[in-house]
């Protein structure tokens, strides 16, 4: 007995009208399902735009080396890019080695339109929490308190009922030090006590067991207690994460 293969019976369908035909091959409309789709795609997008910072130790604008008073720390500052998504935070994160950074340079992460530099006027009322991490944490480190930053987790612990100078947190960095990194936040407010104790205890109680330090290694400092701070008006010739953090040439 010969068998017989089942086959599709297309005589009898209705045909295509030219304005359905128009309408599938029609580049607007290609581009209108292309922008569609992508728009379902799009990674979540971040509630602020972060800004990714570079402050490299030797680096001066032109003309510094005949005259060493023309160079300030806002000389050594690079921006590397804006981030707005989870997805644009993760490449910058994932292709930038902070374990690779030399002495004394220092990376950071900020909101958008705000300076690492203790006298931005977002800044320069603020202060930050310093955490002095073994450089063989320090990645890890730098990495869970980049996303209580971008998560909001950090700002949640500054959030208030005020409607007068609302604290904020500015933004966090990673600077390298002989035996270890400081990763500091910086908040908006250095009178804001209560936020400032928060921040400590959503930082603590968020990070992993392994990662979390020792009392001794960890402090709040106002910018205004930096030896190399310089009141809104003066000449800024020096002052962000790198500040004067001694004790740390062993």
């Amino acid at each position: 007995m010969t068998s017989r293969l089942p086959f599709l019976q297309t005589s009898s369908l209705p045909s295509l009208s030219e304005q359905d035909a128009a309408d599938t091959q029609s580049p607007a409309r290609g581009k209108a399902m292309r922008a569609n789709l992508l728009q379902k795609l799009r990674p979540p997008p971040l509630v602020h735009a972060w800004d990714f910072w570079h402050d490299r130790q030797d680096r001066k604008k032109s003309g510094a080396e005949t005259d060493p008073d023309a160079s300030s720390y806002e000389d050594r500052l690079v921006k590397l890019a804006t981030v707005t998504d989870v997805r644009e935070f993760w490449e910058v994160l994932n292709n930038f080695d902070v374990t690779a950074l030399p002495l004394r340079d220092s990376i950071h992460l900020f909101h958008k339109g705000i300076k690492p530099v203790w006298e931005d006027p977002r800044n320069v009322r603020g202060g930050a929490w310093t955490f002095r991490v073994p450089k063989e944490k320090a990645a890890e480190f730098w990495k869970e308190i980049c996303m209580m930053a971008i998560g909001e987790q950090l700002q949640e612990a500054v959030k208030s009922k005020r409607t007068t100078f609302i604290d904020d947190i500015c933004g966090i960095s990673l600077s390298v030090r002989f035996t270890s990194m400081l990763v500091t936040i910086w908040n908006r407010d250095a009178e804001h006590k209560t936020g400032i104790d928060n921040i400590l205890q959503t930082v603590l109680e968020r990070l992993p067991p392994d990662l979390v330090l020792k009392d001794s290694a960890y402090y709040y400092k106002r910018h205004s207690e930096h030896a190399g701070f310089k009141a809104p008006g003066a000449e800024v010739v020096g002052g962000g994460a790198e500040g004067d953090e001694g004790g740390d040439a062993a």
